[in-house]
């Protein structure tokens, strides 16, 4: 559940940061340290649009997909055979977050919530990548590379699709 509650403030952080774009997808690493300097890291793509649609899809080291819809969120396991559905309620508010977001230096933002602030190293084209430290004191780093706005992207790739036989926890 932590792993959504920060994929839904990125996703919206996103959203806030570049300007003017109909549509974005992105290349993204994410690198989680530990207190000990062990990371692991986790790969994928990242697909969005202006009308807060947005994919997730991890690739490295396990797959995964998570899915935003409107007040929707459906996380997709495939090695666990499971999908969690739950909704934007039992997140933080992102539209505040979002608000008291600030501009610290060029290409350069903060914001805080719930004791966690992320930065946020952006252009007005493009994210390149978000640091902060999460509620267990791991070094969390999002990079962000080959990114395209403004492209066509099919509204059946935000359609969600559970495979018979998963199991379904609703939260």
């Amino acid at each position: 559940m932590k792993s959504f509650a920060l994929l839904l403030c990125l996703s919206v952080l996103l959203f806030a940061k570049i300007e003017n774009f109909k549509t974005i997808q992105s290349d993204f690493t994410q690198k989680v340290t530990n207190d000990q300097k062990k990371t692991i890291s986790y790969e994928g793509q990242f697909y969005a649009t202006q009308d807060k649609k947005a994919l997730w899809i991890y690739e490295k080291p396990v797959a995964k997909k998570i899915y935003f819809n409107g007040n929707k969120v459906v996380i997709l396991e495939p090695e666990l055979e499971q999908a969690i559905i739950t909704t934007l309620e039992n997140t933080p508010n992102i539209a505040l977050l979002l608000q008291e977001a600030k501009e610290i230096s060029a290409n350069l933002y903060t914001t805080k919530y719930m004791e966690t602030t992320y930065t946020i190293y952006a252009t007005k084209e493009t994210i390149e990548r978000i640091t902060y430290r999460d509620k267990l004191d791991n070094s969390v780093e999002i990079l962000f590379s080959h990114q395209s706005t403004n492209l066509f992207l099919d509204d059946a790739l935000f359609h969600v699709d559970i495979p018979k036989g998963y199991d379904i926890v609703r939260e």
